[in-house]
């Protein structure tokens, strides 16, 4: 005897619905947010956002991957925290030299280097204040603010006729990238 199939209910057809249109739309509920998931959302709406950078960044901090978008959004603030300390640690510390031939300028300019990256870490840890305390246009213009600080650090060597240090050339070009991130995800919450 064959048993015949017993119609849907109203409600489960609303639910599938409703789990199809959301899988679908772009917009990650909380729950289901992962860092890959938030990563491609984000680049999806902003060309900007460097893909593998974004997943990179956030598997390599603790903590990440349990997060949903609106603890994406101020961790991309704090790994930019930590790559702005660590930039000015390496200038303030003496693990960037002085381009050759630069002197007491050479100094100088990585000494402004350091101080530059002080701002941009800075910059980053009052966005991620204000993302904790859910006031998202002020983070995102901290963050907006992020590469013209870092350029001061440029700015320094090109006073002396020198080019940026590859190593603080990285930070910068990695402070842009996890700025760009964090305004990207702070669009999707």
């Amino acid at each position: 005897m064959k048993k015949a199939l017993s119609a849907a209910s109203p409600m489960a057809v609303a639910a599938a619905a409703l789990v199809a249109i959301v899988s679908t739309s772009g917009f990650l509920p909380a729950a289901e947010a992962s860092i890959e998931s938030t990563c491609a959302a984000a680049a999806a709406r902003d060309r900007g956002v460097d893909l593998p950078f974004c997943v990179a960044q956030f598997t390599a901090y603790h903590g990440a991957a349990e997060a949903d978008a609106w603890g994406l959004a101020k961790t991309a603030a704090l790994v930019g925290v930590n790559l702005a300390d660590d930039a000015k640690f390496d200038a303030a510390n003496g693990k960037v030299a002085p381009p050759p031939a630069t002197g007491a300028k050479g100094k100088a300019a990585v000494d402004a280097c350091a101080r530059a990256y002080d701002a941009v870490g800075m910059a980053f840890a009052e966005a991620a204040d204000a993302v904790a305390a859910r006031r998202y246009a002020p983070a995102k213009d901290k963050l907006a603010g992020v590469a013209a600080l870092a350029r001061r650090c440029d700015a320094g060597f090109v006073a002396v006729g020198a080019r940026t240090p590859p190593a603080l050339a990285k930070y910068g070009n990695d402070c842009h990238k996890m700025a760009v991130i964090g305004i990207a995800i702070t669009n999707l919450i």
